[in-house]
């Protein structure tokens, strides 16, 4: 009996992994479009893709695992991107105000002080659910950034910005590889190390998981959740960045849905929005999988409709299968328990 029982206990093992579950998907989405579109659907056309599908909703998606690990949620990530390249691109004013970079700090302090606001409300106000406040921060940045700059837009950005950054590339084995692609690369290791290899990192995990017993535990919570909170606002305005050298101009519409975007290639990436759950290497191949999938639907039917519909359906079916099969798991398991009593 148990010698029958193995060969379909190494099965579940393999797929309760999220991270090879996503390789395989990410390899099967990119055979199934190549079949349908064999001259544009190419490896290399995903590399030059990444800079529209990737860059700008990763760096929000890195921010936002953070959050998610500690069990809570930022819907305002967006709005703290389109307040922050306001700022920005009003500062900068054409050449005719602050130094560009200048301007980009003030960007950046934008995103902390919009990640602080959050963070001091979130644990201020506990009775207060995280996505409550952050809807409405989530209003009010957006609308400072309308006040600010009503219908118009703002741009005209120094010609390196878009030019060398926004649409920049460099040469790897033969490979135009975009420059935004590398950047955002070069962050994974770093916070890998730090989510997954570092105490603070490890405190997160287990505040995530049960924050009551944490804080009796001597583990300060409301500092790991201003820290988080704090970082995912810069990582908004980090992307916030990229957003605007890509598409050379500002509006107060600028990255409008990004924030459902994060969130979801967080989740599809192994975090829970229950906290205690979250894989650096899942957020990644997450982030590669959402740009396979847009650049092939958008290559295929060049519809936002369809686009955002398969990612949706796509999202419920990642987060159910692996609920299905411990609901799956419990039965098997219960039955077993029924029948030894039964026997005995």
């Amino acid at each position: 009996m148990t010698g029958a029982q193995k060969p379909t206990g190494r099965i579940p093992g393999f797929l309760r992994r999220r991270e090879w579950l996503l390789a395989v998907l990410i390899v099967i989405v990119y055979f199934v479009f190549n079949s349908q579109l064999p001259e544009s659907y190419t490896v290399v056309n995903l590399l030059n893709q990444s800079r529209v599908y990737m860059v700008d909703v990763g760096f929000m998606a890195v921010g936002m695992l953070m959050v998610l690990i500690l069990g809570d949620i930022d819907i305002s990530v967006a709005s703290i991107a389109a307040l922050a390249s306001t700022v920005m691109a009003v500062t900068y004013n054409a050449g005719q105000g602050l130094p560009f970079l200048v301007s980009v700090g003030l960007m950046l302090l934008v995103g902390l002080v919009c990640g602080l606001i959050n963070g001091l409300l979130v644990t201020r106000f506990h009775e207060l659910f995280p996505m409550i406040i952050t809807l409405a921060t989530q209003t009010l940045y957006r609308g400072i950034a309308y006040i600010i700059l009503k219908d118009q837009s703002a741009g005209s950005f120094p010609s390196w910005f878009s030019k060398d950054l926004g649409y920049g590339s460099v040469r790897i084995l033969g490979v135009e590889v975009p420059l935004m692609l590398i950047c955002i690369l070069a962050v994974f290791p770093l916070y890998y190390l730090w989510i997954h290899r570092t105490a603070p990192g490890r405190r997160m995990f287990a505040a995530g998981t049960n924050i009551t017993a944490s804080r009796y535990s001597g583990v300060r919570t409301d500092r790991l959740k201003m820290t988080a909170f704090v970082f995912n606002g810069v990582m908004a305005a980090v992307a916030g960045i990229f957003l605007c050298s890509r598409t050379g101009s500002v509006k107060y519409t600028i990255a409008a849905g990004f924030e459902m975007q994060a969130i979801a290639v967080a989740i599809l990436g192994g975090a829970s929005t229950s906290g205690g759950r979250g894989s650096v290497v899942g957020l990644l191949l997450a982030l590669v999988l959402m740009t396979a999938l847009k650049n092939g639907l958008m290559l295929l039917y060049n519809d936002a409709f369809i686009l955002n519909l398969s990612i949706g359906l796509m999202l419920i079916l990642i987060v159910l299968v692996p609920n299905l099969w411990n609901m799956y798991r419990s039965m098997r398991t219960l039955r077993r328990q029924r029948l030894a009593i039964s026997k005995s």
